[in-house]
């Protein structure tokens, strides 16, 4: 295994944002099964570490192709652009307050009749903005990739995914709030 590929190309699958998550899981467990320390318990030392260092490398791989956000930070990375959420912090005021008035909603969930209910509503809405945000990504990360009108884009995209970060961290917030409620 050529750890020098991108992940793209370690699991032989197409640089893209869409990607075929049973061709991710099918090329993931054939890699694995190659690299996997068990098969190098009785190797000499180098061989322990590089087969650790190779399963690490797979599993780093596949939690970023198979996570929407990372993915799209990853093909930005692939693109020259280093994506700086710390620099980066300019959202559109209606962004802003769509998330103000989700987490208004999660903070008085538990106060609600039907918290569950109030929760499947929010991941609703949350999915919904996540899609958006996808197939916004989508359009400026392509526009990128094949260098149309590059001025700007690599922004838009990185403003995008800049979105996508908060709504995760949301919908993992909704997740957390519905663990304690259960």
């Amino acid at each position: 295994m050529d750890s020098s590929k991108n992940f793209f190309q370690l699991f032989a699958l197409p640089v893209s944002f869409d990607i075929n998550m049973s061709k991710l899981m099918d090329a993931y467990r054939s890699l694995q099964k190659v690299v996997h320390p068990d098969h190098f318990a009785s190797g000499t030392d180098k061989e322990k570490r590089l087969s650790i260092e190779m399963a690490a490398h797979l599993n780093d791989g596949v939690d970023t192709l198979k996570k929407p956000v990372k993915r799209a930070i990853y093909l930005l990375k692939l693109q020259g652009v280093d994506v700086d959420f710390e620099k980066n912090t300019a959202m559109s005021p209606m962004f802003l307050m769509d998330q103000m008035e989700l987490r208004e909603q999660l903070e008085v969930v538990s106060k609600q009749s039907d918290p569950f209910a109030a929760i499947d509503t929010l991941y609703e809405r949350i999915a919904s903005m996540q899609m958006e945000r996808i197939e916004d990504f989508k359009i400026a990360y392509d526009r990128i990739a094949n260098d149309i009108d590059s001025g700007g884009n690599s922004t838009n995209a990185e403003d995008i995914v800049a979105e996508m970060q908060f709504i995760e961290k949301l919908r993992i917030d909704v997740e957390r709030l519905e663990e304690t409620l259960d």
